[in-house]
């Protein structure tokens, strides 16, 4: 009887030092997936092609608008990601767009009508029309040669407001293959409901004192309640086929759980602040990879 005892307890110690292996051999493995030299290495210079950065000014409705592209290391076309700042632009992501360069892809800022010097009247819809400026100018044949943009893998990446402008413009744009939203503004959920009296007086107030933003925050939000139907960005999610990672930060916007099974849409909350202060390695990571999987 005690032999069989022993018997039973050596094989349950087997089967348990069995499965710690399996699963440390799990974990392991999924972590060699994760390659993170694009953040920790610099990359080698290609000798005729290096990466580089060219000054941008883009016509948008006769206005002129800045902002610059990170050029990726080589001869070939790039696929390229649109950067997407927010109101007004304080987080500009600019540690995610180096990084990503050196994971092979261009990446462009830029800074819309009206805000951080850029010419003409800064409001929501000019913004989603200044996108689509942006991209008919990287993508002119003109400058192929100077701006190596590969024409059919471009991606928009938005962070708050600029999230709302990503999803809005590139779930509408031929020309946008995907799209990712960082704590994505949502104004058809925000300005309805018991809470939209007081988030449109938060928000006048907030535009008032953003001195490098050219605009009147009462035009601002007639403007964008004026359009509010066109922005209902859960109807576009919805609808829309295109490759669409949602990351956010809070829970404002959890009616996108009913499109996780979606094939095409990821959606995520992170335990973090607005502009992902403690995040920002994860952040370029989750990103790379997403877009590895949609764009390359």
């Amino acid at each position: 009887m005690l032999k069989t005892k022993t018997l039973i307890i050596n094989l349950l110690i087997c089967l348990l030092l069995f499965i710690a292996a399996c699963t440390n051999n799990k974990i392991n493995n999924s972590q060699k997936l994760v390659d993170i030299t694009f953040i920790t290495q610099d990359e080698k210079s290609d000798s005729i092609s290096p990466a580089g950065i060219e000054e941008l000014q883009i016509k948008s409705s006769g206005s002129t608008i800045y902002g610059f592209e990170y050029i990726a290391n080589g001869r070939k076309l790039h696929p390229t990601v649109i950067f997407l700042h927010g109101l007004p632009g304080n987080e500009r992501n600019l540690d995610l767009a180096q990084n990503l360069r050196r994971a092979g892809y261009n990446v462009v800022f830029f800074n819309y009508r009206g805000s951080w010097g850029s010419e003409g009247t800064y409001s929501f819809e000019n913004s989603i029309e200044d996108v689509d400026a942006v991209i008919s100018y990287i993508t002119d044949s003109v400058y192929t040669e100077r701006f190596k943009v590969d024409k059919s893998r471009i991606a928009l990446v938005g962070h708050s407001m600029g999230a709302g402008i990503a999803l809005i413009n590139g779930i509408n744009n031929k020309k946008v293959k995907a799209i990712a939203g960082i704590s994505v503004f949502n104004p058809f959920t925000l300005f309805q409901g018991k809470k939209a009296e007081g988030n449109l007086i938060g928000l006048k107030e907030y535009i008032s004192t953003l001195g490098m933003l050219k605009t009147d925050p009462n035009i601002f939000l007639r403007n964008m309640l004026s359009k509010l139907n066109d922005y209902n960005i859960e109807n576009l999610v919805s609808k829309s086929q295109k490759p669409i990672l949602i990351i956010d930060e809070q829970k404002n916007n959890i009616y996108f759980d009913r499109y996780v099974e979606k094939p095409n849409f990821a959606y995520k909350i992170w335990d973090t602040d607005l502009a992902f202060t403690n995040r920002r390695i994860a952040l370029s990571v989750e990103l790379k990879t997403w877009l590895d999987t949609n764009l390359k």
